[in-house]
């Protein structure tokens, strides 16, 4: 997790977040005390980050890529997130004058709260949370006197000021409007609507990732694979042949071959060529062998 800070008022909306994306792999224990403490801010550095993950055998990577802000219509939108078992989510939607927070396990919402008038929203860990907090506490009695711009750049300083440390990025977006959106709720449901379109493509790119993958490995490499009948390649029973790696080939039992080969010559595969068992000869064919 790493720093997203919003503000809604009479004035308008800003937001800005970090890039910051870390995945852990490893002992779950040992994950949740390298978590614990670098969200206490324990840890102070990228350096220290890694150090103590080694001394607990925990694999960091750490990514400054992802865009955790955005505009819709006249709504800015910010998210957190933690994919683990399952995928839970804490979005704000910010216009002028009002703020909502909508919580998100998987695909329902498990939470949700909106407000008017004026406020400030902060996502992220304790420790940055408190930093920010401090820092936003100089100005925010003064946010509805300033305009949009002014508290925009408010932002961006204090977002520089929390964006040393190992859970957030040197780089941030900062987004602001001075309109208000006609209709949030509609805004929210849409955006919540297309976040289960994304989910559904993503687990269908799961499935069919397994699929590709579980046909790579049936991939013949060595042995008899059938006879040649009528000048075609007759695969035996424990072979069938596609047309190309994907989720669903289509799958043949008699196959066009290339090659000098004769009727009833036994056809293998040695080191991934086809060939005539028994002769130095090489057959070619458009489809791809597999085990069954």
């Amino acid at each position: 997790m790493s720093i997203i800070i919003g503000y809604y008022g009479n004035n308008g909306a800003v937001i800005g977040g970090d890039r910051r994306n870390i995945i852990f792999r490893g002992d779950p224990k040992k994950r949740e005390e390298l978590e614990r403490r670098l969200y206490s801010g324990e840890i102070k550095d990228e350096e220290e980050l890694k150090r103590v993950a080694e001394e607990l055998g925990v694999k960091v990577y750490i990514e400054d890529e992802r865009i955790k802000v955005k505009r819709i219509n006249n709504t800015l939108v910010g998210e957190v997130r933690s994919i683990g078992a399952d995928s839970r989510r804490r979005r704000m939607y910010l216009t002028k004058g009002i703020g909502a927070i909508v919580d998100i396990i998987n695909d329902d919402i498990v939470n949700k709260s909106v407000k008017r008038g004026s406020g400030i929203i902060i996502f992220g860990n304790k420790h940055l949370k408190e930093i920010a907090s401090k820092e936003l506490k100089k100005y925010m009695y003064n946010f509805n006197r300033m305009s949009i711009e002014e508290v925009k750049k408010v932002i961006e300083d204090v977002l520089r000021r929390c964006c040393k440390g190992p859970t957030s990025s040197r780089d941030f977006d900062v987004l602001y409007i001075d309109r208000r959106e006609e209709d949030l709720e509609k805004v929210i449901e849409r955006d919540l609507e297309e976040l289960k379109r994304y989910r559904e493509e993503l687990r269908q790119k799961m499935i069919d990732f397994k699929k590709v993958m579980a046909i790579v490995n049936k991939i013949e490499n060595r042995g008899e694979v059938g006879v040649i009948k009528d000048g075609k390649l007759v695969l035996n029973g424990d072979h069938l042949a596609i047309d190309k790696v994907c989720p669903n080939p289509k799958q043949f039992k008699e196959i066009e071959v290339e090659g000098d080969f004769e009727e009833g010559d036994t056809v293998v595969i040695e080191d991934g060529t086809l060939k005539v068992k028994g002769k130095d000869v090489e057959l070619k064919t458009k489809y791809i062998i597999c085990r069954k």
